[in-house]
């Protein structure tokens, strides 16, 4: 009765383990969900990166954007990489995402 018991209890065990992990994640990214947006502005902060740098832009509405402009994102989408300065007028054009403090990001995918 013992062995019997052990052996369902294992076996219980087991297919709760399983079918838990089994399971495919549904979340998906915000990147995911937005379009592409153009942003035009001009360049107020410059913080380089390791394959290029993030540039913070204000378009002339006074809203602020932060596009990372990568050596790589821009080669796969066909574009040339472009290094601005601050004062620098861009306009980058790539998918959007915002964090929880409503910051819009942007990964350039064409500068313009």
């Amino acid at each position: 009765m013992k062995k019997i018991l052990a052996i369902a209890v294992l076996t219980l065990g087991i297919y709760s383990v399983t079918s838990c992990t089994a399971k495919q994640a549904t979340s998906s990214t915000d990147m995911e969900k937005n379009d592409s947006i153009t942003a035009t502005g001009k360049v107020t902060k410059i913080e380089n990166g390791k394959d290029g740098y993030m540039a913070t832009i204000q378009d002339t509405n006074g809203k602020e954007y932060v596009a990372t402009i990568s050596i790589v994102n821009l080669q796969k989408s066909g574009s040339t990489f472009k290094r601005y300065e601050v004062g620098d007028t861009v306009t980058v054009q790539g998918p959007s995402w915002k964090d929880d403090q409503g910051k819009t990001y942007i990964k350039a995918e064409q500068l313009k």
